[in-house]
């Protein structure tokens, strides 16, 4: 049986700080080497940005426009040819050294492979970096040692506590025993966390293209446009909360991570 292939695509638009940050900590681990092809997306490029991305070996793909995150993500699943899409940004630097890089791809995919999962998030949960405030949130209603506060919390708010208890993977050591209704052990680091309890993330992710671009995609398409992000769609604000991603049994496989989220000083927009 052949092994099916992954392809990497880092979605980039403008920051060439952050994005040369990354490419070296990619270069530095050959984590390039990974995968079976290796592309990044640059919609509406500026020479600063495709200076930084000429100087890293992989293929470098264009649009004229910028059109949001779900165009983007779309065009890199589009124009890659393989099996698995490993989707990462500009700014999410990898932490960890090529051996351990190499050990959680094949586990995330096997996880895929298998049916036990639908996405794996690819985010280092202990380094897990800027703009992550469910972390923040999680603590309010599961502290390290339990207080009235939070146990009226989760009385008062038992619906919001469930969502924040997928948070448990980044706040809990044994999250599968908290937790055993939406959580379980998946061996070697790595757990099932049930998409009720787990948002879609768009950052730093290993998914099967075909389901992405014929189940994510079109959903997202096709409910009316709400909140959005300069006018463009997200695919977050889409799936999240939406009873499509939370009432789908589907499972979010979650190893330690590889990747954390650190923006240069300088973002280029």
């Amino acid at each position: 049986m052949e092994i099916p292939t992954i392809g990497l695509g880092i979605l980039s638009w403008r920051g060439h700080r952050s994005l040369d940050a990354a490419m070296t900590s990619y270069q530095e681990a050959d984590f390039f080497s990974l995968f079976d092809e290796a592309m990044i997306f640059l919609p509406d490029p500026d020479e600063a940005v495709l200076d930084i991305a000429n100087k890293y070996p992989l293929r470098i793909e264009t649009d004229p426009n910028n059109a949001g995150i779900l165009v983007g993500m779309e065009e890199i699943a589009k124009r890659l040819n393989t099996d698995y899409i490993f989707f990462t940004e500009n700014d999410c630097p990898l932490l960890e050294p090529r051996d351990e890089a190499e050990r959680q791809i094949n586990k995330a995919r096997n996880l895929l492979m298998s049916g036990q999962a639908k996405m794996a998030r690819m985010r280092h949960v202990k380094h897990y970096g800027e703009t992550f405030n469910i972390i923040d949130k999680y603590y309010r209603y599961f502290p390290t040692q339990d207080t009235l506060v939070a146990k009226l919390r989760q009385l008062l708010r038992p619906e919001k506590a469930r969502r924040l208890s997928g948070a448990a993977i980044y706040g809990s050591n044994t999250p599968a025993q908290k937790f055993p209704k939406d959580i379980t052990d998946a061996g070697d680091g790595f757990y099932l966390v049930d998409a009720a309890v787990m948002a879609w993330t768009n950052q730093s992710i290993l998914i099967e293209r075909d389901f992405f671009l014929n189940t994510i995609i079109p959903y997202c398409k096709s409910i009316p446009l709400g909140r959005n992000i300069n006018g463009f769609r997200s695919i977050e604000i889409e799936l999240n909360r939406s009873k499509f991603w939370t009432k789908s049994g589907w499972k979010i496989a979650c190893g330690p991570g590889l990747l954390t989220h650190q923006r240069a000083n300088d973002r280029g927009y």
